[in-house]
């Protein structure tokens, strides 16, 4: 559309479909994640913690979703869920078509170049005790594109982040509210790269009970 022509019916109902299909299992995989993490025993304060905030929002009959995916620890769970296990650790590279001066390196033209979003993401001077799941980081500091980046960025960031952001806070508040959730393993778990995505080698299964 770069001569400015408008999208045709046809053609914005195609960019609908994909952001639905394409964010279905990038989404699911992240509130596994995101399930997997806050139920590990080590991390019971940030599952109470949360639970404590959904509290303030009175009966689930009458909750705004968009008052849901604003809460501020909610989205500090699920920000540091995308930045301890990121779908996309080592995205797709792209092949320089000319040379690059990059930090000090000369890349030739033809070198495959991508973004280590797990290594950004595992880096102490920006993450202190990276491995430890402690959603207060994201509330303590702002962190930049070049930080953060469990989307991408630039002009390819991920088309759907804004969607799945929303899919995953609304869901994630859903289920640790509305049920008791138990691991029924408590191994540690690696992500296993499907596709493009890394999800959880074993899978997180668990034991459900109503809240009451």
């Amino acid at each position: 559309y770069e001569d400015g022509a408008p999208m045709t019916d046809a053609d914005v109902r195609a960019q609908l479909l994909l952001l639905v299909v394409a964010g279905h299992e990038t989404t699911a995989i992240a509130i596994a994640w995101a399930l997997y993490a806050l139920h590990r025993p080590e991390n019971a304060g940030a599952r109470e913690r949360l639970l404590e905030e959904l509290a303030t929002l009175g009966p689930s009959d009458d909750v705004d979703p968009e008052v849901v995916a604003k809460l501020p620890y909610l989205s500090a769970v699920c920000d540091e869920t995308l930045r301890r296990f990121p779908l996309a650790p080592a995205p797709a590279p792209r092949r320089l078509l000319q040379p690059l001066e990059l930090a000090g390196y000369t890349l030739p033209a033809g070198v495959g170049v991508a973004a280590a979003i797990g290594v950004a993401h595992l880096d102490p001077r920006t993450y202190p005790e990276p491995l430890r799941f402690r959603p207060e980081r994201f509330l303590e500091r702002t962190f930049s594109p070049f930080e953060f980046l469990p989307f991408g960025g630039g002009a390819r960031r991920c088309l759907g982040a804004a969607l799945a952001g929303y899919e995953m806070r609304l869901v994630v508040a859903t289920l640790i509210r509305g049920f008791v959730l138990r691991l029924r393993s408590l191994r540690p778990d690696l992500g296993k790269v499907r596709a493009a995505n890394a999800g959880p080698r074993h899978g997180v299964e668990v034991e459900v009970v109503e809240r009451t």
